[in-house]
C-alpha cells in the first residue's frame, strides 16, 4: 500500500494543480521516522510496530525532514506566494 498510495497522493496533487513535494523511499518502511526508545513505549505501542513492520530508517529520515522544513520554509512563512 506504501508507494501506491504515495502515486496516488502524487496523481491527485498534480491533478488538482497543489504544489507539492512526494517522493516514495522505496527501502523505508511504514513509520520510517519514528526513532523510539523501546523504553518510551508502552507494550501496546511495541506490539504495534512490530506488526506492522514500523523500521526507522535514518537515510531516509534525514532526507524526509530536510525536504519537509525546505517545503514549509517556501510555502508557510509570512509573506510566502499564495496558490489560490
Amino acid at each position: 500500500m506504501g508507494a501506491k498510495a504515495g502515486e496516488r497522493l502524487e496523481n491527485l496533487l498534480t491533478e488538482f494543480d497543489v504544489q507539492h513535494d512526494v517522493k516514495i523511499y522505496p527501502r523505508a518502511r511504514h513509520g520510517f521516522m519514528n526513532n523510539h526508545a523501546t523504553a518510551d513505549q508502552t507494550l501496546f505501542l511495541r506490539f504495534l510496530a512490530r506488526s506492522s513492520g514500523t523500521r526507522y530508517d535514518q537515510e531516509a529520515t534525514v532526507d524526509a525532514r530536510r525536504r519537509i522544513a525546505a517545503f514549509f520554509r517556501e510555502h508557510l512563512r509570512p509573506n510566502a506566494p499564495s496558490s489560490t
